[in-house]
């Protein structure tokens, strides 16, 4: 009986991956290309000065600069795919830049939120070590530290999130619509990562950011010797690290994890898919 169960739940999705559920492309239209718009006239000119301040930090020997670099840097990597977003959201999500470069910009687009989280989490924790332990983790807090951290971080990301660009990625719905790193119902592997991605890519480093803050609390509170002023200064600064993470890819990771557990327990559930789709796109 069991055997049997499991026999139909595979030959379900198997039928997924040749159908695609009726989602309605025109939902958001407008405001996403619109928002996107704004994030390429107000990002690239922020994301530059940010570059550059960060820069001046290195040449000081701070190795918060290298952190700043490194976000920076994926901010604009994430900007320069924009452009071909908001065509492909303008045309009814109908991708008709082919196939390789659907994979490449959806690509930088989706690492490039792990490697944002993975670096303000960095911060963070380099803030911590600065508060906290600001004799005892110095050999930690140097700029060949900091490049061999941030190396890191960009070798696990884009590992972990190269994926896709081992499959196909181009989708079409019942009115020939070519969606880009979009199925609905989304794939078994798809499912499988989108776990990973809630759990270690942002669970995992929002956690350590929280604890960070809270060291971060502790330490100045006991420290006599630090400003009010100053004290007030570095609680928002970590507090703020929190909470940009939370705002701003909390919500995409609660739909996700929803759409992928509800996608294991009920392969092809069309309904819940439609219902989603606004939200989540």
């Amino acid at each position: 009986m069991h055997t049997h169960t499991d026999t139909n739940r595979l030959s379900h999705r198997t039928m997924c991956n040749i159908s695609f559920c009726n989602v309605d492309s025109k939902v958001d239209q407008f405001f996403q290309p619109t928002l996107y718009i704004i994030v390429i006239i107000l990002g690239l000119p922020t994301n530059c000065m940010a570059l550059w301040a960060a820069y001046m930090q290195v040449r000081q020997r701070n190795e918060l600069g290298i952190y700043l670099i490194n976000l920076s840097v994926a901010d604009l990597l994430y900007i320069i795919t924009l452009p071909l977003w908001v065509d492909y959201f303008l045309q009814h999500d109908d991708w008709i830049h082919g196939q390789e470069s659907c994979k490449l910009f959806g690509f930088i687009f989706y690492t490039n939120i792990y490697v944002s989280i993975a670096f303000l989490c960095c911060i963070s924790l380099d803030r911590y070590l600065a508060v906290a332990y600001p004799l005892r983790f110095v050999k930690v807090r140097r700029i060949k530290t900091a490049v061999l951290v941030s190396s890191v971080v960009w070798i696990i990301e884009i590992v972990a999130n190269s994926a896709p660009l081992f499959h196909d990625e181009l989708f079409q719905d019942r009115f020939n619509h070519t969606f880009c790193f979009e199925k609905y119902p989304m794939q078994d592997w798809v499912a499988g990562m989108n776990l990973y991605r809630t759990f270690l890519g942002f669970l995992a480093p929002w956690t350590a950011m929280l604890v960070a803050y809270r060291g971060i609390l502790v330490a100045v509170r006991c420290n006599v010797s630090t400003e009010r002023q100053e004290k007030a200064k570095i609680q928002r600064l970590a507090l703020s690290l929190i909470l940009i993470v939370l705002l701003c890819f909390g919500p995409y990771h609660v739909l996700l994890l929803v759409r992928s557990v509800i996608f294991l327990n009920q392969p092809c559930d069309c309904s819940s898919e439609e219902t989603l789709f606004a939200a989540y796109h």
